[in-house]
């Protein structure tokens, strides 16, 4: 056979007929093939694929030759990507594809950026693609648990950190020089803000106009910088959410800046343009501030939405707490002119805007505490028309000219039997509720001097200082005096306790002599003063350092609807209320050396019942001996609290001697309007407590007597009218039903302190409740949360507040 030493035989090429190979790997069959097919792997060239992809018809077309090379092309999906200069390929399928989720880079707005970044954009755009599949497949193999998210974020920031070395570190360094310039820009033009906004609400025009163009000058230089330079690395940086996060605050600083210098621009035209037509009327002027208020609030209230976008870290140390502190302040500014501008119809009323109209003005001293503020010791009757001071009179014996020229005669409230047997117009403010002494005073005015008025505005001797603050010193060359902001009311209050004219019975001639001074200011105040007083204005009515009544009804709606009416405020059954009223009667000037401590506790039972208890403390800081300060402060202190409300105890107090009170002349008459407005629940045996109900409120009242350096302290302990409510809030009931299958009780506790115009006291609170409970939310300054209740912690009280509680039964 021989067939072991025959050799093995060797396949032949069909096209060479040479040994070792065969057709398909034949170097002379596939060098005649290059004519008709430039490479056995073939590519085709596909532009900006979107979406789901179809086989191209052109593969349909070419596989449906004979020719046995393209039976062997398979069509592949390309992957789907959102940038615009990366190209994809369909290959041979030689073998099994691991499957790719997509990859979304956004950088759609780079399309037109210029010649000159755009090899950069290719590289990135490149370099990404191929580091996103080789990290996908080494993610895939290990079995790595990475979102595409983040995986596509780290692609990007390595295509950065590794595309050409050279360039990336330079467009780096000009990006972090471009950002740099961007928020020193931005910063400076928003400080130049700040010093506007100021020299606006201070009357200084050309300071507010250089910083204005100054600002506008930054911002502008911002905005080229973020829109011009850089945009490449800028829309890429803007998808690195740390980054991001840095470049958003920063659009919005010069986002506020610029919506913050429309506003000033606007305002700054009406008062320039009001500077320029000085001789027109205030009510005039005021119409154009009105005017210019409704196109500046829309873009302050802009700026305001942006400044609260703002992160404060990505400033420049230096400018971190001033940008803070302005930002505050700026919302405050804001709510005040939105006040001012709302309230823009009434004022024309008020200011004589649709005729004559005459106004009685009291003067109050705080020093000498009364309901409404302070001792009425003086006294104007004011007419205004079209914002002009037509007639002022102040009579120099101040509220005590009337004295002689009352033709009815009527019994006080008991406790101003100390100083008066009958009742006069110089205490007419006995009532907290300023409306109820409005209507009296002007019952005083109409039973002496037979006229009535269209209102009546009290005014503190702290609205002087504001006067003067923006005003400047003003002299009075009779008296060899200048009053500033700093010492007027000092300065003035010595005249007429001690000047040469209380001998003659003129004490308040003082205020006459100065009054014209002060017309003259209104009659030609400059337009760039009108925005600070309207300011300040605003500011004291919050404060009630100023406290108005009108007979307008409209005009009256709108003074209370801002809290600027002094009333007792209304309130629901179920919240808790407190209001302290001090009456210094006999007391000299000595309110000025009162410190007050209010301090409110509220213990709840697991019924929902609530006992309170209230401690006013009083520390007389006077020097015995000392005039009109060193004297004993009398005092006769009521508490309102809600109406229905019982007395459980009182005590801490004392009394005026019993023969200091003045008996009343037989032919005065009981006052039925009194009466009605103060209606005698009873006497307290044990405390001597008088228990009244007005205005809608219990009032409990009764006497604290504090020589200099002593300190009085005084109790009330009384049971609210009513439980607490529980919350029926059904969306809150659903949400905790879906979580423990049962919706728990919730309780709401609401309290409402009010502010005795003129008073510095100091408040704080507790609130006690069952150990069942747990406090769920709260709202309200200073308020403090504890397993067991809350506390307020001790605050000032300039104004009215209010403070909110929910609790949960466990």
């Amino acid at each position: 056979m021989g067939g072991k030493n025959k050799k093995p035989q060797l396949r032949r090429c069909a096209f060479c007929q040479k040994p070792g190979h065969n057709k398909s790997t034949c170097p002379l069959f596939l060098s005649s093939q290059k004519t008709k097919h430039s490479s056995p792997l073939v590519k085709f060239f596909v532009h900006h694929t979107t979406g789901n992809t179809s086989p191209s018809p052109h593969l349909i077309n070419l596989k449906n030759t004979k020719s046995e090379f393209w039976d062997k092309v398979e069509t592949s999906k390309p992957r789907e990507s959102a940038m615009p200069l990366y190209h994809f390929y369909h290959n041979l399928k030689t073998s099994a594809k691991i499957p790719t989720p997509e990859l979304k880079i956004d950088l759609s707005e780079e399309a037109e950026v210029e010649d000159e970044n755009e090899p950069v954009v290719l590289q990135i755009n490149q370099l990404a693609a191929s580091l996103y599949n080789t990290i996908y497949k080494i993610r895939n193999n290990f079995g790595k648990q990475i979102s595409t998210k983040r995986l596509a974020l780290a692609v990007i920031c390595l295509a950065v950190i590794l595309i050409v070395p050279t360039q990336a570190k330079s467009y780096y360094q000009s990006l972090k020089n471009t950002t740099q310039k961007i928020a020193e820009n931005g910063t400076d033009g928003f400080l130049a803000l700040q010093d506007s906004t100021a020299a606006l609400f201070h009357a200084d025009l050309p300071l507010a106009q250089k910083s204005l163009t100054a600002a506008t000058k930054n911002l502008d230089q911002a905005v080229a910088a973020m829109a011009n330079e850089h945009r490449v690395l800028q829309a890429i940086v803007s998808v690195i959410p740390v980054v991001n996060q840095e470049v958003a605050s920063r659009q919005k600083i010069i986002l506020a800046g610029q919506k913050i210098a429309a506003g000033n621009s606007f305002l700054f035209t009406a008062l320039s343009q009001g500077e320029q037509n000085a001789s027109g009327t205030l009510t005039a002027r005021l119409g154009l501030i009105i005017n210019s208020l409704n196109a500046a609030i829309p873009n302050y209230q802009g700026a305001l939405e942006n400044l609260s976008g703002v992160k404060e870290d990505v400033l420049p140390l230096e400018y971190q707490a001033p940008f803070k502190d302005f930002r505050l302040l700026f919302t405050a500014i804001l709510n005040d002119l939105k006040n001012i501008n709302n309230l823009g119809q009434s004022l024309q009323e008020i200011f004589g805007g649709e005729g004559l109209r005459r106004y009685l003005l009291v003067f109050q001293n705080p020093d000498e505490l009364r309901p409404t503020g302070g001792f009425m010791g003086s006294f104007a009757l004011l007419d205004i028309k079209d914002g002009q001071i037509i007639k002022m009179d102040i009579p120099a014996g101040g509220t005590y000219d009337l004295q002689g020229q009352l033709s009815e005669y009527v019994e006080p409230p008991t406790p101003l039997l100390l100083s008066n047997k009958r009742w006069e117009f110089q205490d007419a403010n006995w009532f907290p509720d300023f409306p109820a002494s409005a209507d009296k005073m002007i019952w005083f005015l109409r039973k002496s001097r037979g006229m009535s008025a269209d209102g009546v505005i009290a005014i503190n001797a702290t609205v002087l200082e504001r006067l003067l603050a923006i005003m400047g010193p003003l002299t009075d060359g009779k008296r060899n005096l200048t009053l500033t902001a700093d010492n007027a009311v000092a300065t003035i209050q010595q005249v007429v306790e001690t000047g040469p004219e209380k001998k003659a019975n003129k004490p308040k001639q003082i205020l006459a002599d100065l009054a014209p001074k002060f017309m003259d200011y209104f009659k030609n105040i400059q337009p760039q003063n009108l925005l600070p007083l309207l300011t300040n204005l605003q500011e004291a009515l919050t404060q009630k350092e100023i406290q108005a009544y009108f007979a307008d009804t409209a005009a009256e709606a709108d003074i209370k609807s801002f809290g600027w009416g002094g009333q007792i405020l209304a309130t629901k059954e179920t919240q808790d209320y407190l209001m302290v009223v001090n009456t210094n009667i006999q007391g000299q000037k000595t309110d000025a050396k009162i410190k007050q401590t209010i301090e409110h506790q509220a213990v709840i039972d697991e019924g929902g019942a609530v006992i309170d208890a209230v401690t006013v403390t009083r520390e007389h800081t006077g020097a015995a001996g000392e005039k009109l300060y060193g004297e004993t402060n009398i005092d006769y202190i009521r508490v309102y609290v809600p109406e229905g409300s019982e007395l459980i105890s009182a005590g801490g107090f004392s009394w005026p001697d019993e023969n200091r009170f003045k008996v009343p002349e037989k032919w005065t008459r009981k006052d039925p309007w009194l009466a009605e407005l103060e209606k005698e629940i009873k006497i307290d045996r044990a405390s001597g407590t008088r228990v009244t109900e007005e205005f809608g409120k219990t009032a409990f009242g009764n006497w604290v007597i504090t020589d200099p350096g002593q300190t009085s302290r005084i109790q009330f302990v009384y049971r609210l009218p009513f439980r607490l409510a529980r919350q029926n809030t059904a969306t809150i009931a659903e949400k905790w039903k879906e979580i423990f299958a049962s919706a728990p009780e919730m309780f709401n506790y609401q309290l409402i302190a009010q502010r005795q115009s003129g008073a510095k006291s100091d408040f704080e609170s507790q609130l006690v409740f069952p150990e069942t409970w747990r406090p769920y939310w709260s709202e309200g300054q200073n308020i403090n949360l504890a397993s067991n209740g809350a506390t307020i912690n001790k605050l000032q009280l300039t104004q009215d507040a209010v403070w909110s509680l929910i609790m949960i039964k466990k």
